[in-house]
């Protein structure tokens, strides 16, 4: 850090008297603690309004770690968000270094006070702002020399690695979370909810992203393979099963678990990699996502199909351990539970119910897990296995992904033609037309496609 600070920072107009004429020995001998704060910026700047807004942040710092009274009416938690929403990130990472360097020629009665205070706000810096280009490797050699020595050092060094990986957490912590950052409580427990009724506990801490979290619960499951992992999203749910929004793998998860009962679910989305059957958490979760999208009549199985009807039916029972026979409340619950179908299926209702009697007998000795294999395999042949379904409501509401504000509602009604457009260059991203509006009053909208 030193190093940075003697190629970087502004040069003194005047030197101590040099000893032996080593000008380096010089100009490190003025790298001393201080209560002062700065006149100027760190880093020479030629415009004047970064030049304050570095003032700014140094003395901010200060305040922050005891060196200067806070100013009336704010306390420390006012101060962190000050520093961490100033526009200049490069500017606040300069003060924390030209603190950080001072820091051990403190007394020795406060170093350790403000040690433990110190390294808690680069913790948190770290965790949410990238520093320049320029500075990343003293960083990165400062934080890696402390590791051995200070928790802190590692807890930085991981920040750090995560926020060059996921970009920062752009939303900052909430005053809790703060506080107790601060106070060090930086883990706390969280439920996921998987389909067929099973729950995943797992520790989080403040800077944990969605990804890091899905390759964990990938794990339970005995999945490696990183293509397979990719397959699998976080859902936001709230109340009783409304759905918000899927989570992007680099979104941070205390971001979006502050709302008022709000709950994280996963689920399986893509089917490309091939189905293995190797752990019983995988069947199990498996087994209870197919099963309620065979339930719900989203994969394409006709009425008609009384054969098929009545196998998946009896791989269900099974699947129940049970040994009680069918009764026919039991077979209307075995099948898709759609309004179009009440109407065709009470013509079936014995031909199914005998051929599931049949299907029975033909897999006695069958065990709760291979049935729920075997149901698994069934439905992948359905026409529609493999396609993730939504329920389309009566507009597209176009948001800020940001902000959350609106930007656009379009009823469908309007919408007139989708079109997907090609990459303007050989790595570039896809992008979709959508046309919508009256034949008076035609209307184009453009976007560009994550992927």
């Amino acid at each position: 850090m030193q190093e940075f600070a003697l190629r970087y920072f502004r040069k003194p107009q005047t030197l101590p008297a040099q000893t032996g004429g080593d000008a380096e020995k010089a100009t490190a001998s003025l790298v001393q603690y201080s209560k002062a704060p700065i006149q100027e910026s760190l880093i020479s700047f030629s415009d004047e309004d970064t030049n304050r807004q570095a003032v700014e942040s140094f003395q901010a710092l200060m305040q922050f770690m005891g060196d200067q009274s806070k100013p009336r009416g704010k306390n420390e938690l006012d101060l962190l968000y000050g520093l961490l929403k100033r526009a200049g990130a490069g500017l606040l990472w300069c003060s924390r270094l030209g603190d950080k360097v001072t820091l051990e020629q403190r007394p020795e009665g406060v170093r350790g006070k403000l040690c433990a205070r110190g390294w808690r706000f680069l913790s948190l810096l770290t965790g949410c702002v990238p520093p320049s280009n320029t500075l990343m490797p003293y960083v990165t050699k400062f934080l890696q020399d402390w590791g051995p020595h200070q928790e802190l050092a590692q807890s930085s060094q991981e920040h750090l690695q995560r926020t060059v990986k996921y970009g920062g957490r752009r939303r900052l912590p909430s005053p809790g979370e703060m506080q107790a950052f601060l106070k060090g409580q930086v883990v706390h427990l969280v439920l996921i909810h998987l389909p067929g009724g099973v729950d995943y506990k797992t520790n989080i801490r403040t800077f944990t992203v969605a990804a890091e979290v899905l390759e964990e619960l990938c794990r339970q499951m005995g999945i490696t393979d990183p293509q397979e992992v990719q397959e699998f999203a976080l859902f936001l749910i709230k109340g009783d099963g409304e759905l918000v929004r899927p989570l992007w793998p680099q979104e941070y998860l205390n971001s979006v678990l502050g709302g008022p009962d709000m709950s994280l679910h996963s689920r399986r989305l893509g089917w490309e990699t091939r189905l293995h059957f190797d752990n019983p958490t995988y069947i199990s979760t498996h087994y209870g996502q197919v099963l309620r999208d065979y339930l719900q009549g989203k994969l394409g199985l006709s009425p008609q199909e009384d054969a098929r009807l009545a196998r998946l039916a009896a791989l269900q029972q099974l699947s129940r351990s049970t040994e009680e026979p069918p009764s026919e409340q039991d077979l209307l619950a075995y099948v898709p539970r759609q309004q179009q179908w009440q109407q065709q299926w009470q013509m079936n209702v014995a031909t199914v119910k005998s051929l599931m009697g049949r299907e029975l007998r033909q897999l006695q000795g069958c065990s709760p897990q291979e049935a729920q294999i075997s149901f698994i395999k069934a439905v992948s042949e359905l026409p529609l296995f493999g396609y993730t379904v939504y329920l389309v409501l009566r507009h597209l509401v176009l948001m800020d992904p940001g902000s959350q504000e609106l930007c656009c509602s379009i009823a469908l009604r309007d919408l007139q033609r989708l079109h997907l457009l090609s990459p303007l260059e050989a790595e570039g991203s896809p992008g979709l037309e959508l046309n919508y509006g009256s034949a008076d009053n035609p209307q184009t909208i453009w976007f560009e496609l994550p992927q």
